[in-house]
């Protein structure tokens, strides 16, 4: 199909971009990947992407939760054991960055300079984060598994949009969910629009007028919400990754067709108010005049994020190999205000990279960053490189590339290196390419 795939667009693009033609399909199904356990464990993995918001209604309706997410907590890792697939992942670079990031982590423990709590960050951690990449690259064995779990999580997407609408509040002059267990604070929501609409772009794909409808309708709700937030790196990251795919993507006239209605009304049905406070970004906070109390709050929190960015980053560089410890930025700040005499909010650094720098170690930041980099390429290639005939596969790929880029700017700004965001699209990435030929991404 050739909405937005045409190998002629790209006939001027470097040979490691330009389509690959192949003899027969790119789609692989591996059988023996395949197993009773493995349908199980696909199964729970959809209900599971929706499951934080069946908890999110069931609370708000009924005062109790609707448990599934804590279910698949317990059932995914077992599943994942018995799938017989359970190495599945590692048969790529990108799950072998994956298990060294984790490993490097557990390496900076006895290094920390709170060895418990870091201890308590991985046990969050692991199963709540970082096992998702398994569960993704070890259930979706397909392109067919891919694009459902993709359809369910578009579904999760429309859910969100709901919350916002209902739950919403503007009280604090920026968009948060203050009865949410998850987005009661604007930027987590902000990112979580920001994944949600690269999601959205995949229905833009389908025959389906209606599908393709519900998608543009879906990224117009999504960028109103997006705007409420006031969150100025999610402003950046949309910025940022609208630029990407004007020069990397195909079909440049029909996607600014389609992004420029979406992106008007959305800047019209936005209020003002949130475009005033990106306008306060500045490398020196210090100049800017604040006009009210709003003013003068963003402005200290830029002051406060490039204290606490400069911080992090002297912690990388003095503490170069394992870092204070994961999870323990705050704990380090605290400690080092409290041997002069001053007491120190516990913060986080911000910034994701330095997070990860500053917490584990440069060695850890190079793992990091490694897979951010691979996820990346490996979805641009395989999107500028899937025939014509293989749509769903071109697809697919475009909102993993956009979904990663939007998470990569967006964490220049906010501290969430060790949450599920990365696990679960890099997750994706594996097993997208582990489904085609891996001419579309080698």
């Amino acid at each position: 199909m050739g909405r937005f795939n045409n190998s002629n667009a790209v006939a001027g693009a470097p040979a490691e971009l330009r389509p690959v033609t192949f003899e027969a399909s790119v789609v692989t199904l591996p059988r023996a990947d395949s197993s009773l356990m493995q349908q199980a464990g696909f199964a729970l993995l959809c209900l599971f992407a929706v499951s934080a918001y069946a908890n999110e209604f069931a609370t708000r309706l009924f005062h109790v939760k609707a448990y599934i997410s804590t279910v698949s907590w317990v059932l995914l890792p077992l599943l994942l054991l018995v799938s017989g697939n359970v190495f599945r992942g590692v048969r790529d670079v990108i799950g072998r960055l994956w298990v060294l990031f984790l490993a490097w982590m557990c390496l900076a423990v006895p290094f920390s300079v709170w060895k418990g709590g870091s201890v308590a960050a991985l046990v969050d951690y692991v199963p709540h984060g970082w096992l998702q990449f398994f569960y993704f690259a070890v259930f979706a064995i397909s392109v067919r598994h891919l694009r459902r779990v993709m359809l369910f999580l578009i579904a999760a997407d429309f859910l969100l949009l709901v919350d916002c609408f209902w739950g919403g509040s503007m009280q604090t002059g920026r968009l948060e969910i203050p009865d949410s267990m998850f987005f009661r604070n604007a930027n987590d929501l902000s990112l979580q629009l920001i994944i949600a609409i690269t999601q959205f772009l995949y229905l833009l794909y389908q025959r389906e007028v209606w599908k393709r409808v519900a998608g543009g309708a879906g990224m117009l709700a999504g960028l109103v919400f997006l705007f409420e937030t006031g969150a100025r790196g999610a402003f950046v990251a949309m910025l940022g990754l609208a630029a990407a795919i004007l020069v990397l993507g195909k079909h440049r006239i029909r996607f600014v067709l389609a992004a420029v209605p979406i992106a008007v009304g959305a800047l019209a049905l936005a209020p003002a108010s949130v475009f005033h406070r990106i306008t306060l970004i500045s490398i020196e906070p210090e100049n800017v005049a604040a006009r009210d109390s709003q003013d003068d709050a963003a402005i200290s929190s830029q002051r406060q994020r490039l204290a606490l960015l400069g911080q992090s980053v002297m912690y990388a560089v003095t503490h170069p190999l394992v870092g204070v410890g994961p999870g323990q930025f705050g704990a380090a700040v605290a400690a080092d205000a409290a041997r002069e005499g001053k007491q120190a909010t516990w913060l986080g650094t911000h910034n994701s990279y330095t997070q990860v720098a500053s917490e584990c170690g440069i060695p850890a930041l190079l793992i990091y960053t490694g897979v951010v980099f691979l996820v990346l390429r490996s979805n641009l290639r395989i999107y500028r490189r899937a025939p014509e005939d293989s749509s769903d596969v071109s697809a697919l790929a475009f909102c993993l590339f956009a979904g990663t880029l939007g998470y990569a700017i967006d964490t220049f700004f906010f501290h969430v290196a060790y949450s599920s965001y990365l696990p679960a699209i890099a997750g994706m990435s594996v097993a997208l390419r582990l489904a085609v030929d891996r001419r579309l991404w080698t």
